[in-house]
C-alpha cells in the first residue's frame, strides 16, 4: 500500500477517488508541530536553535499518521505547494524518523483534478531544504519579535498588549492614516465650466489654463471678473481630434487581488474569502489560491480561448494569448494564477456560499484572456473672445468618451469601492474648427481638498502588497489579527485604530523602530527568498536581524521598567487645606 499525506480531508477523499486501488491517502490537518506556546522555544546563545513541539491537540492524529507510515511501502508527501507546506512535510519526516530504505517523495499539484495528481505523483521531487530553512527563519523571528516585545508592550502600558513582525506593521499603516486624516487642513478652490450647445447638443467645457498657467483658484472673485467677460465674449471651436484607446483586462486573481475585489465587490472579509477559496480549492474547482503569480497554464489558455470562440465569436479573442507581469515588490511568482480548473464548468453550477467567489474568479479569469474594450475619446479645444479670431488668454477643453467595442467588459467589470471615483462615458457633439458655440450657463464651483481616505480592508491589503509585507499566505490573518485583538475596528466598511491601537503603535514604533520599518519588513522578505534559492543561509539572516533587534530590546526593556517604577511610586500625601 502506498500513502500519500495532504493537509485537508475534503481535498484526501477526491485525492483518493483519482488514485484508486492500492492507494491510502490520509491528512495531516495542516502543522503538526510548532514552537511551544508556554515558552520562547528558540535558545538564541545555540545559533537560534529552535526546539518544536507537536501542537496541542494533534497528539492521536500523530499517532495515526506514523502507524500509517510505517506501514506504508512508500511514502508520498503532497502538502501544500508553498513554505508552510514543505515544513509540515518536513516535521513529519522528522517525527517518523523514516529509515533509509523506505521511499519519500514530495510531490505537488497546483490544483485538485486527476491529470494534476496524476501528473504530480509522476514526477516527485525530493524534500527541498532551502524552503524549509526559509520558512523555519520567518518562524523564528516572528517568535522572537512577539514573544520579547510583547511583555515589553505590556509593562510599559500598563495592559495587556501583543506585537507581531508583521501585523504590527499592518496597524502602524492604519494609524499613520489615521493621523494623516487628524492633520489634515481642507483648503477651498474655485474652477470655471462653460455650458454650451453645438448642433442642439449640450456639453460642458472646462477652464484649461490661463496664459499657460493652471485654472484652479484659491477664492472666488478672480473667477467671477472673469465669468462677466465671458457672458458677453464669442465662443468656437478651436482645433479638434479623435483617437481610439484601448482597455485591456486585468490578470487573473492573485491572493491579494482576490481578496481586494471580493471585499469590494461581495462584502467579504479576507478571511472569510481564503475559507471560501479553499473550499472551492479542495473541491477541484479552482487552482491553488495562495499565489502570487498571474502566469497561466497553456493548456488552461488554450481551453479558455477555445470557450471564448464559441461563446462570444473570435471578434472577443486576441490574436495570441495574453501574458502578464507581476508589478508588486517582492512577488514570489512560485504558482499560477486563481483560476478555475474547468472552464467548463460555469458559474451557475457553483452551489452554496462558494458560488459567487467562484463566478468572480471565473468570470476575471475569462475576461483576462479576452480581447480588449475599445474607445473613442474626442476633445475639442474651446476659445473666447470679443471678436471671433482674437481669443482672450484663457482655453477652456470638452472631452468625450463612449465605447466602441466592450471586448472583456462582456464578461467582468472590476468591482468599486464605495467612494472610489468611477469612469462614466460623456458624449461630445461632432464639433468642427471654428463653429461658434452659444453659452447655456457659467458654472463657477467651489471644491474642497480631501483627507485621505480610511483603509477598507481590500484597500490595506494592496498597501501591504505594494509595499512588499507579508506573503500571500498572511494578508488575510494579519488584518485578522489587528481586529481581534482590538486594535482596530470597521466603522462604515473602513478601519479605524483604537486608542489601544495607537498608544501601541507609539511604543513599538518608538523602541523597534529598525525591526517595524517598512523597508526592513520588506528587506526580509526578500532575505527570505534568498534562503529559499540557496543564495544565504538561515544563520546570516538570523544574526543580522539579532543584531540590530537586540539593542532595541535592551533599550525598551529600560524604558519599560522605568515606567513601572514610576506607577508603582508611592503617591504624595495630599492634604486637607484645614490640615495646613
Amino acid at each position: 500500500m502506498k500513502l500519500m499525506i495532504v493537509e485537508s480531508p475534503a481535498k484526501s477523499k477526491k485525492i483518493a477517488g483519482y488514485l484508486g486501488e492500492g492507494w491510502q491517502v490520509v491528512a495531516c490537518l495542516g502543522h503538526i508541530c510548532d514552537l511551544p506556546e508556554a515558552e520562547l522555544g528558540v535558545e538564541v546563545a545555540a545559533d537560534f536553535r529552535p526546539t518544536y513541539a507537536v501542537l496541542p491537540g494533534k497528539g492521536n492524529l500523530v499517532k495515526k499518521l506514523l502507524k500509517a507510515i510505517k506501514e506504508a511501502e512508500a511514502v508520498y508527501i503532497a502538502t501544500d505547494p508553498d513554505r508552510e507546506g514543505e515544513a509540515i512535510a518536513w516535521h513529519i519526516l522528522k517525527l517518523a524518523n523514516m529509515p533509509k530504505e523506505k521511499p519519500v517523495y514530495r510531490v505537488m499539484f497546483h490544483s485538485i483534478t486527476k491529470e494534476s495528481v496524476i501528473e504530480a505523483v509522476a514526477h516527485p521531487r525530493t524534500l527541498d531544504v532551502n524552503l524549509v530553512e526559509a520558512q523555519q527563519t520567518r518562524r523564528i523571528v516572528d517568535r522572537l519579535v512577539g514573544y520579547l516585545a510583547s511583555p515589553l508592550a505590556a509593562k510599559a502600558l500598563d495592559g495587556k498588549f501583543s506585537a507581531g513582525r508583521v501585523q504590527s506593521v499592518c496597524l502602524r499603516l492604519v494609524v499613520e492614516r489615521e493621523r494623516e486624516i487628524e492633520g489634515f487642513t481642507s483648503e477651498s478652490y474655485w474652477t470655471l465650466a462653460l455650458k454650451l450647445t453645438a448642433n442642439d447638443e449640450e456639453f460642458t467645457a472646462k477652464l484649461y489654463q490661463i496664459k499657460g498657467a493652471d485654472s484652479s483658484f484659491k477664492a472666488r472673485e478672480p473667477l467671477d471678473k472673469l465669468a462677466g467677460l465671458l457672458n458677453y465674449a464669442q465662443l468656437w471651436v478651436g482645433n479638434t481630434g479623435r483617437t481610439v484607446k484601448a482597455r485591456h483586462p486585468l490578470p487573473p486573481f492573485t491572493t491579494a487581488s482576490l481578496q481586494q475585489a471580493a471585499s469590494k465587490g461581495l462584502g467579504l472579509s479576507p478571511e472569510k474569502t481564503m475559507t471560501l477559496a479553499q473550499t472551492l480549492y479542495e473541491q477541484g474547482m479552482i487552482s491553488y489560491m495562495r499565489t502570487d503569480g498571474v502566469s497561466v497554464a497553456p493548456e488552461a489558455q488554450t481551453a479558455a480561448r477555445g470557450f471564448i470562440t464559441c461563446e462570444h465569436g473570435t471578434d472577443y479573442l486576441p490574436p495570441e494569448a495574453p501574458t502578464y507581469t507581476v508589478k508588486t515588490a517582492n512577488a514570489q511568482e512560485a504558482h499560477e494564477a486563481i483560476r478555475p480548473t474547468d472552464v467548463q464548468r460555469l458559474p451557475q453550477e457553483a452551489k452554496g456560499d462558494c458560488a459567487a467567489l467562484y463566478a468572480l474568479i471565473w468570470k476575471r479569469f475569462m475576461a483576462s484572456q479576452m480581447a480588449p474594450a475599445l474607445y473613442s475619446l474626442t476633445g475639442a479645444v474651446i476659445y473666447a473672445g470679443k471678436v471671433q479670431g482674437q481669443p482672450f488668454p484663457m482655453e477652456f477643453r470638452a472631452q468625450g468618451r463612449s465605447l466602441l467595442f466592450d471586448g472583456f467588459l462582456k464578461v467582468y467589470q472590476e468591482p468599486a469601492d464605495e467612494g472610489d471615483d468611477v469612469e462614466t462615458d460623456t458624449t461630445l457633439p461632432l464639433l468642427t474648427e471654428n463653429q461658434p458655440l452659444k453659452l447655456v450657463a457659467l458654472q463657477v464651483e467651489e471644491h474642497q481638498t480631501r483627507a485621505p481616505a480610511r483603509y477598507t480592508e481590500a484597500g490595506l491589503i494592496q498597501a501591504l502588497e505594494q509595499r512588499g509585507i507579508g506573503r500571500p499566505s498572511t494578508y488575510a490573518s494579519m488584518v485578522k489579527t489587528v481586529k481581534d485583538k482590538g486594535y482596530v475596528k470597521l466603522s462604515q466598511k473602513r478601519l479605524v485604530p483604537s486608542e489601544n491601537g495607537m498608544h501601541l503603535c507609539d511604543f513599538l514604533t518608538g523602541h523597534f523602530a529598525g525591526v517595524l520599518a517598512y523597508d526592513y519588513t520588506a528587506q526580509l522578505e526578500e532575505r527570505l527568498d534568498g534562503i529559499a534559492t540557496g543564495d544565504t543561509t538561515r544563520l546570516e539572516v538570523l544574526r543580522g536581524f539579532w543584531e540590530g533587534f537586540q539593542p532595541q530590546v535592551i533599550q525598551a526593556t529600560e524604558y519599560a521598567l522605568a515606567q513601572l517604577r514610576g506607577r508603582a511610586a508611592p503617591k504624595p500625601l495630599m492634604l486637607h487645606p484645614s490640615q495646613e
